[in-house]
């Protein structure tokens, strides 16, 4: 297991939640790959804990399903699966169609302005779409709708799901599905614009269920093919 190489702990935060941001962004991220093993040794040698915390962070990354944990055998990264990875994005796209419906009307112009600047450089993404689209994602979706309605629910519900689907996003073996759905990132940016909560809500529906769904498609293809 190659571990990220990365500074200590910081001790302003909790032991058990720094491990475990430090394991789910190099899961997201890719830095520790779908199926790698994780082996704890190694584990609390880059973040300099003991074995407790390192624990705890597994057994939550687990509960996400990141992380797959086979007592006494093995515990790994979880592999992308397509048919689970076509659920997750369903959910996420239900998720937000709800949250981008009912924030659309409480936007500021800031706001709106900091969501034009994310699909400006998503519109610009070449060989770097999938990374454009996950700071859309991050940054615009969440940063500016989820903040702005204030639903904590909600905001709990994304963070346990969405992590997997990035992490997908940003393995996507091409582009294909970012560019099929940049349009719809578009039509967001001039609902938002227009004011129109329904319309806004529809182009986020595209952009998962028509664009980002076919991310699946090309891990099932994989898949069929290995």
């Amino acid at each position: 297991m190659p571990v990220p190489v990365t500074e200590a702990v910081s001790p302003r935060r909790l032991i058990r939640d720094e491990v475990f941001q430090r394991l789910l962004d190099a899961i997201v991220d890719g830095d520790l790959t779908p199926g790698e093993q994780l082996y704890d040794a190694e584990i609390e040698k880059w973040v300099g804990v003991s074995r407790t915390p390192v624990r705890e962070a597994l057994n939550q990354l687990a509960a996400m399903g990141l992380v797959e944990i086979m007592p006494q055998k093995r515990t790994r990264v979880t592999p992308i699966d397509p048919a689970r990875l076509r659920e997750l994005v369903a959910t996420v796209a239900t998720l937000l169609h709800g949250t981008v419906r009912d924030a659309t009307p409480l936007l500021t112009e800031q706001d709106a302005k900091t969501l034009r600047s994310a699909a400006d450089a998503v519109a610009r993404a070449k060989d770097g779409a999938a990374r454009a689209n996950d700071a859309f994602i991050t940054e615009a979706l969440l940063g500016v709708f989820v903040r702005r309605l204030d639903n904590r629910s909600l905001a709990r519900l994304l963070a346990r799901h969405l992590p997997e689907v990035r992490r997908a996003l940003l393995a996507a073996p091409s582009a294909a599905a970012f560019e099929k759905a940049a349009p719809a990132v578009a039509a967001l940016v001039d609902a938002v614009d227009a004011g129109d909560a329904g319309r806004a809500a529809r182009a986020v529906d595209d952009y998962w269920n028509t664009g980002l769904v076919a991310v699946a498609d090309e891990f099932a293809a994989l898949e069929r093919t290995a």
